[in-house]
């Protein structure tokens, strides 16, 4: 059975045993309120035809007919008759059918202790007859009750049948809109749905449901927050095969060449067959920072980590860098913020980390020109340690500055410089499972700094208190 199908039984169900539900009460409820009345009224009349009797037994048709005109004013003297025996009329001649009276003198001589019909005699030996309208009724009569309009006359029969009629159409239509209108945004995520399948990653729904504020709506809102990340994530994939067909294919194309000139000029040999280590040598990194890249983005184990001490941890990378620097007549310079203790500490994977700081750092020198100075600055705030890689390049244009840390992005400054164009990609993703942030920002006059920014660790004595203490 279809949800809409489900729902609009439901709602049929719920509506319907509402429906009998209240008829019922209604019904119940009225004939209580009749009972309750109708021996209040009884108990009123039987009352009021003890004092009649007695105010005739003392004064006689006088006493009768006096307490009859005090209460002339009330419905309930309407209900109280006194009949004069021969004349078979009511005292105060009103008007009275007189098979009644017949059935009223059997009632009272049968029932000669009855409190409603009485038979009595005046000094003279004539009849009269004292009784309650209604005196067969010992209790209220029941309400007639109809199936869904309790308590209604209902002649004749088809009348009962047409009220029915309209409450179930009526319930039915209420049904089948309110399944309708829950369905309707399930029907759209569906449809939507099938599109994405389709390859239509464009989809997006939220729009045909944003009448409602409800948890359906919300559920549009994620399904084309889910939508627009495929699509990114499948141009990302394009994008990058892309790139890598690209890439590859250079160095494909000129290790081709190379066997070429090998075949023609065998005299040549070595001095090709290392152009061509040196082609396979690039064709390997760029294989590796791709194996990187992806397994950075996809996995989902976190890396091992460890407090990683940051003034040793640079001071090494520093000393490292130092021989490509020279190579190229420039410097790597550690600065040292003088509240920076010997035990600032980051949770890092020490491997991972090098590589990310040794991408900028040999990015800073690509672009800085010979005889500068790479400086390498480490600070803090009151939650972070703060490492800057400061270059004397030309910098990046600020409308490319957001870019840069895309895979296989290139600034038109660095248009004609080596590289694969993952170092900072690959850098940025490092960084972002060490808990960190990286900003680039351009410095004036000239330069591009890039800041890393990572949250404190305590070191691991303070780990111990703090363990021990709990």
């Amino acid at each position: 059975m279809k949800l809409f199908q489900r729902i609009f039984a439901t709602f049929c169900a719920v509506i319907i045993c509402a429906i009998f539900v209240a008829s019922f009460s209604f019904w119940l409820m009225q004939n209580t309120l009749a009972e309750n009345q109708f021996n209040q009224r009884r108990g009123i009349e039987t009352t009021l035809m003890n004092s009649i009797v007695s105010a005739f037994r003392s004064r006689g048709d006088i006493g009768a007919r006096e307490i009859l005109a005090e209460w002339e004013d009330s419905p309930v003297s309407n209900g109280v008759f006194v009949i004069l025996g021969d004349n078979k009329r009511d005292i105060l001649d009103r008007d009275i059918d007189a098979k009644m009276i017949e059935r009223a003198r059997a009632f009272a001589i049968n029932n000669p202790k009855s409190d409603l019909a009485h038979i009595e005699y005046d000094r003279f030996g004539e009849e009269y007859l004292f009784f309650v309208r209604g005196w067969e009724n010992q209790q209220a009569q029941r309400l007639p009750s109809p199936l869904f309009i309790p308590g209604l006359p209902l002649p004749p029969i088809w009348h009962e049948f047409i009220i029915l009629s309209f409450i179930i159409l009526v319930g039915l239509l209420t049904a089948y809109i309110l399944a309708a209108n829950i369905t309707k945004p399930i029907r759209i995520l569906g449809k939507g749905m099938n599109r994405v399948a389709n390859g239509d990653l464009e989809t997006r729904i939220s729009q045909q449901v944003d009448d409602r504020d409800d948890e359906l709506s919300h559920l549009a809102q994620q399904f084309d927050k889910m939508a627009e990340k495929l699509q990114k994530l499948v141009a990302k994939e394009r994008h990058l095969l892309h790139h890598v067909s690209h890439e590859m294919r250079s160095p494909l194309a000129r290790m081709q060449a190379i066997v070429g000139l090998i075949q023609a000029q065998p005299q040549k040999q070595d001095q090709y067959l290392k152009r061509l280590e040196g082609e396979l040598t690039r064709m390997d990194a760029l294989v590796g920072e791709l194996l990187t890249l992806s397994r950075l983005e996809t996995s989902n184990m976190p890396l091992e980590k460890e407090n990683l001490k940051l003034i040793p941890f640079l001071s090494n990378l520093v000393d490292d860098s130092q021989s490509v620097a020279q190579q190229n007549h420039q410097s790597v310079t550690l600065q040292i913020q003088g509240k920076i203790p010997e035990t600032a500490a980051v949770s890092a994977n020490e491997s991972y980390l090098y590589r990310a700081f040794d991408n900028v750092i040999r990015n800073a020198m690509n672009y800085s020109p010979e005889g500068s100075d790479i400086k390498v600055h480490i600070g803090q705030d009151s939650k972070n340690w703060i490492v800057d890689i400061t270059d004397n390049g030309p910098g990046v244009d600020e409308m490319q500055l957001p870019h840069i840390f895309t895979a296989f992005y290139r600034a038109d400054s660095s248009a004609s410089k080596p590289g694969t164009g993952l170092g900072l990609a690959l850098a940025k993703h490092i960084v972002e499972q060490h808990n960190g942030k990286i900003i680039a920002e351009n410095v004036k006059p000239n330069g591009l700094n890039m800041r890393f920014i990572f949250p404190k660790s305590k070191p691991s004595g303070e780990k111990e208190k703090n363990a021990a203490a709990v």
